[in-house]
């Protein structure tokens, strides 16, 4: 079935020079809603043309609150052929942007037209059926985006559209009749033409390189993972740990608040509802029905400290069924991953994952840490609640054990202690693989005296996480104590002091997939800060917030030297900040505040 739309704004049968077509002038658009977003992205339709001719313009239907301005583009096969800028916008309703030149459309080629924004129109379950205007047609996934900067859009939701269209001049009909007189053919040589030069491009700062295992390039040595879409240099993993998914409005709940991956899940879960929606899964083989969705195998969670550093043998029984190891100690943890390992499928293109705690952290040497961490997986994370968890700041076996001391625990810089932890680890065996970071959101232990994070906490926590190089996040909504108790924090209504915080963050996060999935310099701007510099689309991005002993007030960040601008924009805060003798001064309030500084370098 297909969707006619007579949208053409001439004759069609015999197409002359003035007839142009368009998929949705003539509808009645008055109804279609904003989507709640404030994110950059960049959203557009996927078309075809059954002839050649030239694309003269791009309309999109804007939202009120949008800006007064917004760049259009015309992509092919991920290359953009051509873009302009609206100069003169109404506050919403359609606009027409004219491209300086036509574009060639050639028939039978798919194209897209997009427009880049932080707000949009969108209409779900629209494309159930192909969109026909004259010799236009809708592709498969005609509704397309692609969150951060403006990129080329190749990610689809729930057969959305987002009004964005056309304005298409069929190229003219052939005369059927010969001319009656024909010109000898040109013999003279074609005009020399001059290449037109190309713009200097700006060399890289001289500073190397924090280590890197690849980031996106990494997933793509996995066909699932290749195919789901995680070589997107668009896509960060958003995960939330051991949830359940029962129903459309579950789904619904995780989406809005910015996941797109569920680390461990019930064994009751619907994974056709993950798969439906877009959403990924790492799961154990216990949950049925596994298919796109399950970019990678969930192994086990916290064998190092269950089972122990050792080979012996384990009895295959869990805690609290029985004795683990044959023998006395717990020392089987090697053999335990080894045989779980054995029980999944090999050659199936999926990745290999375990979440490790506290043996790998603090009580366990680096070679039995190495073999947990090296031996068995090719994606893995590591969960120590440093701002709720009773033990970590006084236990000397735990947070004392590597000179974190009680006054300076419970920080968020210390998320990022774990990260070079795991880091280190990783590297002993010379190869590397992604690390995620896990942030708890509630009261996760049952203590009544035990901490309770805050909304600031865990922002904090998840940006030391990922300014010390995680590359992804996972988020423990299970809360066994204080006011909110409940196993699906982020959905329940108890959960409402800090869902509103992880949604804005998550947003942020998913916004800056493409300077994240970048390899970071090294540079050191502040001993008191932590910090992270990257480079995107002519750009550097400085990510900073206070280190582990120190660091708040006012502190200064010294630039590397190749780096000259006047002036830093800070991202998600509407201001600027001057850069002065190539300083950036700026206040960091408390231990959990961060800022994220976009430099553009002058020429």
């Amino acid at each position: 079935m297909v969707i006619v739309l007579a949208s053409a704004l001439g004759a069609w049968g015999s197409a002359t020079a003035s007839t142009t077509y368009s998929f949705f002038a003539n509808l009645d658009v008055s109804g279609v809603p904003t989507d709640p977003d404030f994110i950059s992205v960049e959203v557009g339709l996927r078309f075809t043309s059954s002839s050649n001719g030239t694309l003269t313009a791009v309309r999109f239907l804007k939202a009120e609150g949008s800006g007064n301005t917004h760049p259009v583009s015309v992509w092919t096969a991920g290359q953009r052929l051509a873009t302009a800028t609206s100069t003169t916008e109404t506050s919403s309703g359609w606009q027409e942007v004219r491209l300086p030149t036509p574009v060639t459309i050639k028939a039978g080629q798919v194209y897209v037209v997009s427009y880049h924004t932080t707000r949009y129109r969108v209409s779900e379950d629209y494309f159930t059926e192909k969109a026909i205007a004259g010799p236009l047609m809708t592709t498969s996934g005609a509704g397309v985006y692609a969150y951060g900067e403006s990129s080329f859009p190749t990610e689809t939701y729930r057969a959305s559209n987002y009004w964005v269209d056309v304005v298409f001049a069929p190229a003219p009909v052939a005369p059927t009749t010969p001319p009656t007189t024909t010109r000898p053919p040109v013999t003279s040589p074609p005009p020399t033409v001059t290449p037109t030069a190309s713009p200097p491009v700006r060399p890289a700062l001289n500073l190397p390189r924090v280590a890197w295992e690849g980031g996106p390039a990494h997933y793509a040595s996995f066909p699932v993972a290749n195919a789901a879409g995680w070589t997107n240099h668009n896509f960060f993993p958003i995960g939330v740990w051991y949830e359940s998914v029962l129903t459309q409005h579950d789904v619904d709940l995780d989406r809005g608040a910015g996941l797109n991956t569920y680390v461990a899940l019930t064994s009751n879960s619907d994974l056709s509802l993950v798969r439906h929606n877009g959403m990924f899964a790492v799961v154990d083989t216990d949950v049925p029905g596994q298919g796109a969705e399950t970019t990678a195998w969930e192994l086990n969670d916290e064998v190092d400290m269950w089972a122990g550093p050792g080979t012996s043998t384990w009895t295959g029984n869990y805690p609290g069924e029985g004795q683990i190891c044959v023998g006395v100690k717990l020392d089987c943890g090697f053999d335990v991953l080894r045989r779980l390992s054995a029980r999944l499928p090999t050659g199936d293109g999926r990745m290999r994952y375990a979440n490790f705690g506290k043996g790998v952290m603090f009580w366990e040497s680096d070679s039995d840490s190495s073999q947990f961490v090296n031996g068995y997986t090719s994606l893995f994370s590591s969960d120590i609640y440093w701002y709720t968890d009773p033990n970590v700041c006084l236990s000397s076996s735990e947070g004392p054990s590597i000179g974190v001391a009680a006054s300076t625990c419970r920080r968020a810089a210390n998320y990022g202690l774990t990260m070079q932890r795991m880091r280190h680890v990783d590297a002993l065996d010379g190869k590397r693989q992604p690390i995620w970071a896990f942030v708890e959101l509630g009261h996760p232990f049952q203590e009544a005296s035990a901490p309770t994070i805050t909304a600031p906490q865990i922002a904090g926590a998840v940006m030391s996480s990922l300014i010390n190089e995680a590359r992804g996040i996972i988020y423990f909504n299970h809360s066994f104590g204080g006011s909110c108790i409940t196993q699906h924090l982020l959905r329940d209504a108890c959960g409402a002091a800090v869902r509103p915080t992880v949604t804005e963050l998550n947003k942020r996060i998913t916004g800056l997939a493409p300077v994240l999935n970048t390899q970071s310099y090294v540079w050191t701007f502040n001993h008191h800060l932590d910090t992270m510099l990257k480079e995107y689309a002519g750009s550097y991005y400085l990510f900073a917030m206070p280190g582990r002993t120190g660091g708040t007030g006012t502190q200064g960040l010294t630039l590397p030297p190749g780096l000259t601008a006047h002036q830093a924009q800070v991202l998600f805060e509407d201001r600027t900040v001057p850069i002065s003798g190539g300083m950036i001064t700026d206040n960091f309030a408390s231990e959990h505040s961060y800022h994220i500084y976009k430099i553009t370098p002058t020429a």
